[in-house]
Order: C-alpha cells, then structure tokens, then sequence
C-alpha cells in the first residue's frame, strides 16, 4: 500500500478517533459538572455532601484534559509562543514543521510510555485511591490509554493534513 493510498484511511479513521474522543470528553465533563452541582447543593442546602466528590472530579479531570490532548493533537490546535517562528519558517518551512512535528510525537510518545509504566506499577502494588480506595491502576490505565490515542491521532492528523497541504498545492497551480 502506497502513502497516498494510506490517507484517506488515516484521514476516516482520525475522524472516527476524534468523533469517539469528544464525544467521550463531553460526557466526562457533563458528569463532572452535574457531580459538582449536586455535592454543592447537597453540602450547603442539605448539610449532605457526595462523598468523594472531590477525588471523582479530579479523576474526571485528568479524563477531560487527557480526552482533549488527544483531539488537539490530531487538529494541531496548540498554544504556541512564536517568538522566533516566523523568520525560521520563512526560510525552511519544509524543516521546520518536521521538526516540530517530530519533537511533538516524540515527547507525547514518552508521555504515553511513563505513564503506561505508572498503570503497570499502579496494578502491580495494588495501589488505591486515597478517599474511594478504587484501585488506581483504572484511572491511570485510563489516562495511559488516551495519551496513546493521542500519539495517535497526533500521527493519523499529520498524515492528513500532508494530503490537504497536497491538495492545496495543487488547488493553487
């Protein structure tokens, strides 16, 4: 299978990946906002918090942040400090955006490896969470899985966007 025969399947299954991502991010932040709206009225209307509303909302959390890692990756939708930007794309562009995308999917690739490291540690010793005691290794599983999601479609989003920068290319002459 050539490159060119191989992206427009990255491109349905990038899709797919984003579309399965904010759906998910969206209702882990429903949950965490419904969450937090209950134990606030619960804490202050009827003395009654949700126990372990805190630990649930920080797991939810890092589910969100992680979820929207995953989608901003494959977008290339970052904060970017541009301080000497403009002048190295000017001359090297071709360069420059392999090198940045390299070094991008390079250290995601190390996130995605510690903290799979972590989940594996985390199940080994039968860590627990501190308030719930749910076994830990499911929150850190969780977020090790949706940072190798994000290498992912970090790399299916590269490759999409090479053939949109094609088309364009063409679209111009």
């Amino acid at each position: 299978m050539t490159g060119n025969a191989a992206r427009p399947k990255a491109g349905a299954v990038l899709t797919a990946i984003i579309k399965a991502l904010e759906i998910f991010s969206s209702a882990a932040l429903l949950i965490m906002m419904l969450l937090t709206f209950v134990d606030v009225v619960g804490r202050y209307i009827f003395s009654a918090p949700i126990f372990g509303a805190s630990e649930m909302i920080s797991f939810l959390l890092a589910l969100v942040i992680f979820s929207g890692l995953g989608i901003a990756n494959a977008r290339d939708r970052h904060i970017v400090v541009e301080l000497f930007d403009a002048n190295v794309r000017k001359h090297a562009p071709k360069t420059y955006d392999m090198i940045v995308n390299g070094f991008s999917i390079c250290a995601m690739t190390l996130i995605a490896y510690v903290l799979f490291e972590i989940a594996l540690e985390t199940r080994e010793q039968n860590a627990r969470t501190f308030v719930l005691e749910w076994p830990l290794y499911y929150i850190t599983g969780a977020i090790s899985f949706l940072a190798i999601v994000s290498v992912i479609s970090q790399v299916l989003g590269l490759l999409s966007r090479e053939k949109d920068d094609e088309n364009q290319v063409r679209e111009d002459t």
